[in-house]
């Protein structure tokens, strides 16, 4: 029985990633971003679309890949990310428990998170350039559990920008 709850839960994911995806897509008008460290409270505003997205869905077991296809079907995936290029990191609530996604560097500060969400079908996302310092991903309430690596290509290094929005009302 449950192999048919994760397969139908899966297929869920996929159908509001592609819904994401040509949301991003169609987007044609730049979206300011917002930046927040985590430790400091500063904030800075900054304009940047993404170049790529990256879908993962949220459940308490782990982070499940959704897209690209490179990360498809995985648990808690290694997400490679490109010095240099912008990334939206999209997660979408798979149990209706509460989740939130935060990246680290190597020292183990927070340099992107969304917001929590605690309902099924709610989406957050966080905008950010990849830097070489990028380490790994977790869920801030189930860090245990939902939790990756970040593995970063060489090509230079960059300021990293990040931005938090939280998206409610069920899948697109």
């Amino acid at each position: 029985m449950e192999l048919n709850r994760r397969t139908l839960l899966r297929a869920s994911v996929i159908g509001v990633a592609g819904s994401i995806a040509g949301r991003v897509g169609a987007s044609e008008n730049r979206q300011e971003t917002q930046t927040t460290n985590e430790r400091t409270q500063e904030t800075t505003t900054v304009a940047q679309d993404p170049d790529e997205t990256i879908v993962l869905g949220g459940q308490v077991e782990y982070w499940y890949g959704v897209a690209p296809s490179s990360i498809q079907g995985r648990e808690n995936p290694m997400l490679a990310m490109e010095p240099g290029t912008v990334y939206e990191v999209v997660w979408v609530n798979l149990d209706g428990e509460e989740h939130e996604l935060r990246i680290f560097d190597g020292n183990d500060e927070v340099v992107a998170a969304t917001e929590s969400a605690s309902e099924v079908g709610e989406t957050g996302s966080v905008v950010l350039e990849a830097t070489e310092q990028l380490a790994r991903y977790d869920c801030e309430y189930h860090p245990e559990s939902m939790r990756g690596q970040v593995r970063t290509e060489a090509g230079g290094t960059t300021a990293g920008t990040t931005t938090t929005t939280t998206e409610s009302g069920g899948p697109y």
